[in-house]
């Protein structure tokens, strides 16, 4: 990124691992995930564990909420639309379902995030035998 305004630099996530973000040192950091909504998620390493060599990693770890829809303007932007979406008199009401769609704020559409994560841990552990293999 350009600016920083004062802060911390920012790093772009593509391109760094988090362990070499998070470290025994420093231990928490902010993430922007979208820069127009503001959704500024703070993450805390609690722990290191050595990894459980049959599974793939990234891995699903059930969570709890669903991920709020692109674009919704934040928080208040996501909180706004709910509340007029359970409200059947507010003059918005069809508009924002139509928006929202089939949205459940308590529904969390696992089967595509263990489908996205096992991908990428396809193409991750695809890449150790080749490493492996250049180095002996």
């Amino acid at each position: 990124m350009d600016e920083d305004w004062g802060t911390e630099p920012r790093i772009e996530a593509g391109t760094v691992r988090l362990r070499e973000v998070l470290t025994p040192r420093k231990t928490t950091m902010a993430y922007v995930h979208d820069f127009g909504d503001d959704w500024v998620h703070r993450l805390i390493l609690m722990s290191i564990r050595q990894g459980d060599p049959g599974i793939g990693y990234p891995c699903y770890i059930p969570g709890e909420g669903n991920a709020p829809p692109e674009d919704c303007g934040g928080i208040p932007g996501l909180y706004e639309k709910l509340d007029i979406a359970a409200d059947p008199r507010h003059p918005e009401h069809t508009e924002i379902c139509e928006w929202l769609d089939d949205y459940d704020p308590n529904v969390i559409d696992e089967a595509h995030a263990k489908i996205s994560l096992a991908r990428i841990a396809k193409r991750r552990n695809a890449a150790k035998p080749r490493t492996k293999k250049q180095a002996t």
